[in-house]
């Protein structure tokens, strides 16, 4: 399996959209080998288009939309977990007994370290700890992809793996998909300044996010901001009718969709150090 490999890892259809759509498309654009890892359906989501689901058919529905997803980010692959999405903490949904927060931790830890030996990649990005507002689903991800990350190179987690010829495998980077606090704020006020009447956010919202001084990197992808508005029109459960972005000029667009922020986790960054704008400057194919 030679050359440059990206293992993502996220929780609901969706996902790979909205908040890391720009640099999955730039390494795809740039040659390097995709997979996608989603743990669960997004049954919890909204229905924002009238029509486009009920209820009961919206998980099998956000399944064709993902699949249109990976289709225009062009990902070599896609793994489906089957788990249920929990919906957000409190809700009645966390308790179905198929919810991804209720899974037995080592058995996701080892699906997520099967992935990582078989396809064997550099570089694995998921989300920051805090899911980037606190769903559980998110939190979830980012703590068992982590653990997996760890764990992937130690022959004594998961032996049964290896029978077969399967080997252990040890990634260079760990990189998390994270939002500075206070871009609710922001994305609103660049919206409302253009004439498109969107929400401000309520002031749980204002919290979402991390400390600037945590976050590495802020990417600017719009050179791929039209495959990533592509990627994310496929999911048109979660896209309202009147979605600002294909009504406001390009560089509005751009301003909030075209640029990414991450934070590099493992190895840790030091005090000094500038992370490099490329996840895999440095690292050789092999």
């Amino acid at each position: 399996m030679p050359g440059l490999r990206l293992l993502a890892c996220f929780a609901h259809p969706d996902d790979e959209a909205f908040p890391v759509g720009g640099v999955l498309a730039r390494n795809v654009a740039e040659g390097r080998r995709v997979r996608l890892v989603t743990t669960t359906l997004g049954e919890e989501g909204d229905i924002r288009q009238k029509g486009a689901a009920t209820k009961e058919t919206l998980g099998e529905v956000r399944r064709i939309e993902l699949s249109c997803a990976v289709r225009a980010l062009r990902l070599e692959s896609h793994a489906l977990l089957e788990y249920r999405d929990s919906g957000m903490a409190g809700w009645e949904a966390n308790d179905h007994p198929r919810a991804y927060i209720k899974a037995p931790e080592d058995e996701v830890v080892e699906r997520f370290v099967r992935e990582i030996r078989e396809f064997r990649p550099q570089v694995v990005l998921t989300f920051e700890p805090g899911g980037l507002y606190g769903h559980p689903d998110h939190i979830a991800v980012s703590k068992h992809a982590t653990k997996a990350f760890d764990l992937a190179s130690n022959p004594t987690a998961f032996p049964d793996q290896l029978k077969n010829g399967l080997e252990t495998y040890t990634p260079q980077r760990l990189f998390y998909s994270a939002r500075p606090k206070g871009f609710r704020l922001e994305w609103a006020t660049k919206l409302r300044e253009v004439g498109i009447d969107f929400p401000m956010p309520s002031p749980e919202q204002l919290d979402h996010g991390n400390p600037p001084e945590e976050i590495h990197l802020e990417l600017d992808v719009s050179d791929h901001l039209e495959t990533k508005m592509a990627c994310i029109i496929c999911h048109r459960t979660q896209v309202a009718p009147d979605w600002p972005y294909h009504r406001v000029p390009r560089e509005v667009a751009a301003w909030v969709l075209g640029r990414e922020f991450y934070i590099r986790a493992r190895p840790d960054v030091a005090s000094a150090e500038t992370v490099p704008p490329d996840f895999f400057e440095g690292i050789s194919p092999d």
